[in-house]
């Protein structure tokens, strides 16, 4: 008992059979169930009549323990409790984590690895899924936040089995598969994060980690190497991949509730069209019928258009009007009127009347006034008016021209006069453009507008 007292132990609690825990044949029988203290009638004489019965009604430190049991669970009643006779592997596992939340925390796949690296034979399932998902967040420039909970499901979607996260689903010879097909697995999903990464993506705006797993199936599938992330052929089959990715990250409730059986379904899809390019079509087909469609209505174009800086969807919506930035470059989410230009003070010193200066407090950081940028060129343009930075960084009429067109800046004021103009204008264009990319139907008004 020398390393229970220097840990600092009282009681020595074990999970033990029934063979476990019985006497030798007349021998003291000092293993009791914690249970069976809801059987005993009182706290003296039928504690000394259990003792007796274990023949060990003379020790003094017996009767402690059982008293102190009965006293913790009959009289003091620190928790509740209840008999639980249904054998559902999953909720006695749900009990133990609810249980648990009070002391170090274990979430259920913690619980479901541990499972997993019981089965596997060769490979240490633990350390594996640890040190992929530390690969994943931060080798190669990367920075993600993936949890093991992802890779796990990847890797249950990859293996071919039930996607969700069930004792039943932790079989032997489920676990089996994920072992085989791990270094697939490992593979399909370096390559997924390092494509989300290419997409313009990190920690700070993927806001649906979830959408790794099918992109990562979907490069098992295709049997990509890593001359796939980068190769002029595949080029297009990367933008598609891109586009649904991206239009995913931007419709709100997709990668949410009934994830399971969204991932089931696109799994399908894709086995489906296996030797194909990305099915975006058949995709999102799947996706409607799970009752997660990728449409857009003017409603919701309405209300991107209201996003703000640094808001969770900006980056992605931005990066849906300007597909022809190399993302995997660093580009920041930049103001085109500088924000340190609009405070009360700077306004009113630049003419701008006292009954205007709340819309223009209002307007200055959303999507209208957004761009991206390269982050050089961010940090050069400081607090420059657009218009002066645009002739700076642009010397020739062609490429200034250019600049202009491909970020919807025409009729860019040279002042903070005509902002509200600039915005309004530049809203109407952000919006055609968007209910083009995003497939919205146009209302009335935005057709009369186009026409």
């Amino acid at each position: 008992m020398k390393d229970d007292e220097e840990l600092g132990l009282k009681y020595d609690l074990r999970f033990l059979t029934e063979k476990e825990a019985a006497a030798e044949e007349g021998g003291e029988d000092k293993w009791f169930r914690v249970g069976a203290v809801l059987g005993l009638a009182n706290a003296g004489p039928a504690i000394m009549q259990e003792l007796t019965r274990r023949n060990i009604a003379g020790s003094a430190d017996a009767f402690q323990r059982l008293y102190d049991l009965y006293e913790a669970i009959r009289v003091l009643k620190p928790m509740n409790y209840f008999l639980v006779t249904d054998q559902d592997a999953d909720k006695v596992l749900e009990i133990f984590v609810r249980v648990n939340s009070g002391g170090t925390t274990l979430s259920y796949s913690d619980l479901l690895l541990s499972m997993a690296t019981n089965q596997w034979r060769d490979l240490d399932a633990r350390e594996e899924v640890r040190s992929l998902v530390a690969e994943i967040n931060s080798n190669a420039g990367r920075q993600f936040s993936f949890s093991k909970d992802v890779v796990l499901k990847t890797a249950l979607t990859i293996a071919d089995v039930d996607v969700r996260f069930k004792v039943t689903n932790f079989t032997q010879s489920n676990m089996a598969k994920v072992e085989e097909a791990w270094p697939q697995i490992k593979g399909a999903l370096l390559r997924a994060a390092t494509l989300l990464q290419q997409f313009g993506y990190n920690e700070r705006n993927l806001t649906a980690n979830s959408v790794i797993v099918p992109l990562a199936y979907y490069l098992h599938l295709r049997g990509a190497t890593d001359s796939y992330l980068d190769s002029t052929a595949n080029a297009a089959d990367r933008l598609a991949l891109q586009r649904w990715v991206t239009r995913s990250l931007i419709k709100r409730g997709i990668w949410g509730s009934g994830l399971d059986t969204l991932l089931t379904r696109i799994r399908d899809v894709l086995r489906e069209n296996a030797g194909s390019d990305f099915p975006v079509a058949a995709v999102e087909e799947a996706m409607a019928t799970a009752g997660k469609s990728l449409a857009f209505d003017n409603a919701e174009i309405d209300d991107l258009l209201n996003l703000k800086y640094g808001g969770q969807r900006t980056f992605s919506v931005l990066s849906v009007l300007y597909p022809g930035l190399d993302l995997g470059k660093k580009f920041h989410e930049d103001h085109i009127f500088p924000r340190s230009r609009f405070t009360k003070k700077k306004l009113t010193e630049s003419g701008i009347p006292a009954e205007r200066i709340g819309e223009y407090l209002g307007a200055v950081n959303l999507l209208p006034n957004l761009q991206l940028l390269a982050g050089t060129a961010n940090i050069e343009k400081q607090d420059a008016l657009p218009a002066d930075w645009i002739d700076a960084a642009f010397p020739s009429d062609e490429k200034r021209v250019t600049y202009i067109a491909e970020n919807d800046l025409d009729n860019l004021p040279l002042d903070l006069a005509e902002f509200s103009v600039f915005f309004e204008s530049r809203k109407a264009h952000l919006r055609r453009r968007l209910i083009h990319t995003l497939g919205a139907k146009p209302s009335d008004e935005a057709q009369g507008e186009r026409d």
